[in-house]
């Protein structure tokens, strides 16, 4: 009998051995699953949104929007070094970022396992893999896949905010104080926070997380506090320091705003170029039902693979993972010296984490300013539910497990059946994990990836390269530095345009002869700077109408063709304009000295639209959005500017009174627009 014991206990450490390497094997799996994904997911063009602008800055250099965002600098020198690899650079600027996605995911895995581990017994392999699965489940969200496999900044901050999720749920060592704790977790928040605002949500699990534990009275616990406080301050403000190097370089591609100086980097940020607690510069009024509502049912639909789409199906789960979390710290075992238990964290770090959830899945989407309403409101507002979802998933996992093992101990069983019982029950979620996962990359097909979005860089490179290139030029500086001259300036807004435009200038070297002007961005006088780097000779003016109006009346500058990349303002709607390409080419008034009657006629209007047609390269296949609106909407909007010209000019030709031009003109027309977007005109 001793012998059996004996021998028994000689293969207890084999059993758990095999059982923890279940665990890391588990996880490693994950780990190739989700970089397979992230590689399938990738885009091999630029995207909309920011991307066009990080990916500039990664691969050329210089300082983002609003707060700056040093990481995406720095994890542009892996860029560089991928482009410089021969990887296309659409890809070799999304690579670091997808990358910190994808460990983000893994530590949530592991961050989940710590939680089911209880008394240090080891987890069932099926308990380990239903896990994986889950968070696969997550990492595999259609919104995952658009979002943060990118040249975006959401995969490093979910990186950051798992690692402090990780850090702050993990016991401390006995040995370790509580200052010192305090520190580490400010200085993890502080890291989160340079890289993005939003980390500040996070606060309340940090407060827990430091909070002293077993003071007794007249202990000190004053004094401790003050103290456990001032290190996490401390430890946030070093956190911070990635900001500093903002101002380091003056070179780059592009460069907003002004960080050089003590003012200028305050205000950056500071974000108050949109307001520091605005989202964009288009200021709303939008109810905070709508906006928690759109929230809830994301929250929902990653989840439940799309199969549900409701914001009760979020709130259930919310409701139901909360009170979860409350009841965990109110039933937890008796607190150890480092402020553990075998029931898991001790009650203040619980709480503190449902506060951050909380924060993050309900107060932060009741403040936000954009309407998400529409495509474009809700695919901005989208990003922002991919911290929530990723908070939330330890939380699903940990009372998945809480709740199996439970029902496997309310069957009054032996402790080997009950433990097979709880296998048994781990196994059955892992199938249901599975089959959620088939759905999950069905709604993935359904929506689409930045993989298969192209019609943005195209769209972009038709934009600058359109209008044409051997038209009247001014010199871009005033001795032969070799830079081209400048033969149209196009005047559009929104990022979707800009930023591509941006890109494909700055990185692909396109439309060199093209100015692309922000019309929205003029209000600054850095950015009216950064035109001047182009063009000296233009105009300081702010207002777009009014730099139009200073062109023409400037001799040097009133030969170069004027552009809208779309109509921004109702004083642009008023604006004279003829369809050229893509684009809308704003008319000379009639009295101006360089106003020729004949290059305004239908015939010389067509010509002109068909040449800059004929030097667009889209196809439609370019253009997910055409198939997937809802996962594309800026590609579908970009779509519509070969079309909206086109159909205009038709009109304009049929009522010219001239048949004979409608009959020459109007099928060429159409059969370009068919072949670049695939819609008919003529339908």
């Amino acid at each position: 009998m001793m012998r059996d014991k004996a021998q028994a206990s000689e293969a207890e450490p084999d059993v758990r051995s095999r059982v923890i390497d279940s665990s890391l094997v588990s996880s490693a799996a994950l780990l190739l699953a989700i970089a397979g994904l992230a590689l399938w997911s990738m885009p091999r063009a630029v995207q909309a949104g920011d991307a066009g602008e990080f990916a500039t800055i990664m691969l050329r250099g210089g300082v983002a929007h609003p707060s700056g965002y040093p990481w995406m600098r720095i994890l542009g020198l892996l860029s560089r070094v991928c482009e410089g690899l021969g990887i296309p650079p659409a890809i070799a600027a999304a690579l670091p970022s997808s990358l910190a996605g994808v460990v983000a995911f893994v530590l949530i895995h592991r961050c989940a396992l710590a939680l089911c581990t209880e008394d240090d017994a080891p987890l069932p392999p099926a308990i380990a893999w239903a896990s994986a699965g889950i968070v696969l489940l997550v990492a595999s969200a259609p919104a995952v896949g658009l979002h943060v496999f990118d040249s975006e900044v959401w995969g490093p901050h979910l990186l950051f905010c798992a690692l402090f999720l990780r850090t702050a749920l993990r016991p401390p060592p006995p040995e370790r104080s509580p200052i010192r704790r305090s520190l580490g977790l400010g200085l993890l928040l502080g890291l989160a926070l340079s890289h993005h605002l939003t980390a500040v949500l996070l606060v309340p699990l940090a407060v827990g997380a430091a909070w002293p534990r077993n003071t007794k009275p007249g202990s000190g616990f004053p004094k401790l506090l003050v103290a456990t406080g001032g290190a996490g301050l401390l430890g946030s403000a070093l956190g911070l320091a990635p900001l500093l190097t903002l101002p380091i370089g003056a070179g780059g591609a592009w460069r907003w705003g002004d960080v050089r100086s003590p003012a200028g980097f305050a205000h950056h940020v500071l974000r108050r170029d949109y307001g520091t607690f605005s989202l964009s510069l288009h200021e709303e009024e939008v109810a905070a039902t709508a906006t928690l509502g759109r929230s809830l049912t994301n929250l929902g639909e990653v989840f439940t693979a799309s199969t549900a789409s409701s914001a009760w199906i979020g709130a259930a789960i919310v409701l139901g993972l909360a009170t979860f979390l409350v009841l965990a710290a109110a039933r937890r075992g008796p607190e150890t010296e480092t402020g553990s238990s075998s029931a898991g964290p001790n009650p203040g770090v619980l709480l503190g984490w449902l506060g951050a959830l909380l924060a993050c899945t309900v107060a932060f989407p009741a403040i936000q300013n954009i309407d998400p309403a529409t495509p474009f409101g809700a695919w901005i507002l989208e990003r922002f539910d991919l911290l929530p979802a990723l908070l939330w998933t330890p939380a699903l996992i940990w009372a998945a497990v809480r709740g199996g093992r439970s029902l496997a101990s309310s069957q009054s069983l032996a402790g080997s059946k009950a433990s097979r019982s709880a296998t048994l029950l781990a196994v059955g979620g892992l199938g249901l994990v599975l089959v959620l996962l088939l759905a999950q990359l069905g709604a993935v097909l359904e929506r689409g990836r930045p993989a298969t979005e192209r019609g943005v860089e195209v769209a972009a490179l038709d934009l600058v390269s359109s209008p044409d290139p051997e038209g009247p030029g001014v010199p871009a500086t005033p001795d032969d530095s070799g830079s081209p001259p400048v033969r149209a300036i196009v005047f559009g807004t929104d990022d979707h345009r800009s930023f591509p435009a941006l890109y494909v200038q700055s990185v692909l070297g396109a439309g060199e002869h093209t100015l692309y002007i922000d019309a929205q961005l003029l209000v600054h006088p850095w950015y009216r700077a950064h035109l001047r780097e182009r063009l000296p000779s233009l105009p300081d003016v702010e207002k777009p109408l009014r730099l139009i109006g200073a062109i023409w009346s400037d001799p040097e500058l009133d030969s170069v063709p004027i552009y809208l990349a779309n109509v921004f303002s109702e004083p642009a709607q008023r604006l004279p304009r003829v369809p050229e390409g893509l684009l809308w080419r704003v008319v000379l008034p009639p009295d101006h000295p360089r106003f020729r009657p004949e290059d305004w006629q239908p015939e010389a209007i067509a010509q002109r639209h068909l040449a800059a047609l004929d030097r667009c390269q889209a196809r439609p296949e370019d253009f997910a959005g055409l198939e997937h609106p809802k996962s594309h909407p800026w590609s579908a909007d970009l779509a519509s500017a070969y079309v909206e010209p086109s159909r205009a000019l038709i009109v304009q030709l049929a009522r010219s009174g001239h048949p004979e031009l409608a009959e020459t003109y109007v099928p060429a027309i159409a059969e370009s627009v068919q072949e670049h977007v695939g819609v008919d005109l003529l339908d």
